[in-house]
């Protein structure tokens, strides 16, 4: 019998493995991506295929529909003691792109089906067009990289040896995915041990009654506080930047209706699924809204599958929120923060909020290196680099970071997921030195509250590479500001910053020789608010921490920074002289 105390321990004791799990994987991974960036996840789910812990961040819906695919096809193929799957197709089992590989094994006990565990990792190269897989001129699925069925990577403990010889024939760095997926497995396999005794310990019954006590109370306590709303329709939209292969600018639409306690976000007015990577699987839209009702509704409120218990998400198929195959997603995780923006500036008005500016574009960026540490092996250097969030009518934007940490609302299992490659382990491991790394000022919409100061990565080469440069949002198109806040600096990828022969990228992938630079700068968040009415000391503070140059703080705020002997000072008198007659003019 599953009381509250027993499932509350059982919660806790879950949630511990999940964060063993983790160590297990980032301690024994092989890349950079895994190791350092902690681009991975992990789940455990009922053996109904449901998520009931939080940890999986945006794949907690991936692992139920990979769990009842398996489900599905159980009474053919059977589900058996040491089976591991194997599976990367977002169009089967919905992961954001194809590098995101899953590995999942179903946990029996005494016959029975007690739950599945699995770990998601991304791959740094799953084959395709370019390094790194996943590019911005792709128009079908196929071109993002080897795209592999669900199916039996172990049968009954042993590893099914051509499955590991297509992968290997197929991508780039064959040693540094094995050695990633030969950490997953074991990480995976430790679980189901894990999970057995505790089937052992408290009984199958037990366990599966407090599976769904977890899943049922995030619907209860989110209809609590969604019912208090006074909005009962609102609508937004988010525009991202036109596509190579697209030629224009994609629009997403978004309406929420509340009934009571309920919400139902639908997503049909957004545009039919383009043969551009910009379409985005159900899976994660599905996440986008659950988290941001989270965010919206209550602090506290588990991330888990039950979450979606408490809204109905409708998105037409053959959209850009639901694509069909063979439409191409690797850009998903760029186009995500448009979701959040969007989400977050309904649900605004739902409340009887203001609504939030938006997110500067951020990016991956992947190098092809010819050579590297072992003669003979190619080299793939896949990096996240970071933007900045926007401003909102209470606080200014954050700066210099990966505008998805501040869509999930906390971490039970450690730090933030997405960080930055640590420069040391960049510069030990393959032929490049990072030169820069640093705010750009000015980059931050201007406004009563500031947007996010986007960061700028320089890097020199010491050897020839190709680069593969990801992005979808803010590169052409700036975030916009809200209530006259202006739009942030747009994102750009430079090639020899500030000599001579400087290019700015225009495409998705570049020639580079040894001796070439390149950087990275992310897009700056929007603004909120009239800039003039921004508090002189507060811009006195962006000048002294670099946010703000002195130039931009007169001209977009109308604040009069001095140099003096001493430092930066305010000019009071001259700021009130300025800003009386910008307002006049």
């Amino acid at each position: 019998m599953a009381d509250r105390i027993t499932t509350e321990v059982l919660r806790s004791k879950f949630e511990a493995l999940l964060g063993q799990m983790k160590f297990l994987l980032v301690r024994s991974a092989y890349s950079t991506l895994t190791r350092e960036s902690r681009d991975c996840s992990f789940g455990i789910c009922t053996a109904g295929g449901e998520m009931p812990f939080e940890g999986a961040g945006p794949h907690v819906f991936i692992y139920g529909r990979a769990a009842r695919r398996l489900l599905a096809r159980a009474s053919a193929d059977g589900l058996r003691e040491g089976d591991v799957f194997i599976g990367n197709d977002p169009h089967e089992i919905g992961v954001g792109h194809s590098p995101d590989v899953l590995v999942m094994t179903p946990v029996l006990y005494g016959g029975a089906l007690v739950a599945f565990c699995g770990s998601i990792a991304h791959k740094m190269d799953i084959g395709g067009a370019v390094p790194g897989s996943i590019y911005s001129g792709a128009t079908e699925v196929y071109q993002e990289g080897l795209v592999i069925p669900f199916m039996r990577l172990y049968e009954q403990g042993k590893v099914v040896p051509q499955v590991e010889e297509v992968v290997r024939a197929n991508v780039r760095n064959g040693d540094v995915f094995l050695g990633d997926l030969g950490a997953q497995v074991g990480a995976t396999l430790v679980a189901a041990d894990r999970i057995k005794a505790l089937a052992a310990r408290y009984g199958v019954e037990t366990l599966q009654e407090a599976f769904e006590e977890m899943l049922a109370a995030p619907q209860e306590r989110i209809r609590m506080a969604v019912e208090r709303w006074p909005g009962r329709t609102a609508e937004a939209e988010a525009v991202l930047d036109p596509p190579p292969s697209h030629g224009r600018p994609v629009r997403l639409h978004l309406r929420v209706t509340r009934e009571g306690g309920h919400l139902t976000f639908d997503f049909s007015g957004s545009e039919d699924q383009v043969r551009a990577p910009v379409n985005v699987p159900t899976t994660r839209v599905l996440h986008i809204c659950g988290t941001c009702v989270l965010g919206m509704a209550e602090s506290g409120i588990a991330e888990n599958a039950g979450m979606a218990r408490a809204f109905t998400l409708v998105a037409r198929e053959g959209s850009v929120a639901n694509p069909l195959p063979p439409a191409p997603v690797g850009n998903t995780t760029m186009v995500i923060p448009a979701y959040i923006d969007m989400l977050v500036s309904a649900l605004c008005a739902l409340k009887g909020q203001g609504a939030v500016a938006e997110r500067g574009g951020h990016g991956t960026t992947a190098l092809g290196w010819r050579g590297g540490l072992v003669a003979g092996r190619t080299y793939v250097q896949y990096e996240l680099q970071a933007s900045a969030s926007g401003a909102s009518e209470w606080c200014d934007g954050v700066s210099a970071a990966n505008p998805l940490h501040f869509h999930y609302s906390r971490r039970s299992l450690g730090s933030l997921d997405f960080q930055e490659t640590p420069v040391e382990a960049l510069e030990v491991q393959y032929p490049v030195r990072v030169r820069r790394y640093e705010i750009i000022a000015d980059s931050g919409g201007a406004g009563r509250f500031r947007g996010g100061a986007a960061p700028r990565r320089l890097y020199e080469l010491l050897a020839p590479a190709y680069l593969n440069v990801r992005h979808a949002r803010g590169f052409s198109l700036p975030a916009k500001g809200v209530g006259d806040g202006r739009p942030g600096r747009r994102g750009r990828v430079v090639v020899n910053l500030g000599a001579p022969s400087e290019d700015a990228m225009e495409g998705w992938g570049q020639e580079l020789k040894a001796g070439d630079t390149w950087a990275f700068e992310g897009g700056g968040g929007g603004g909120a608010g009239d800039p003039q009415t921004r508090d002189p000391r507060l811009v006195l503070r962006d000048v002294r921490e670099g946010f703000v140059s002195v130039e931009g703080a007169q001209k977009d705020y109308g604040v009069v920074v001095a140099r003096r002997d001493s430092g930066l000072a305010l000019d009071a008198e001259a700021t009130l002289r300025l800003r009386s007659g910008q307002r006049a003019g």
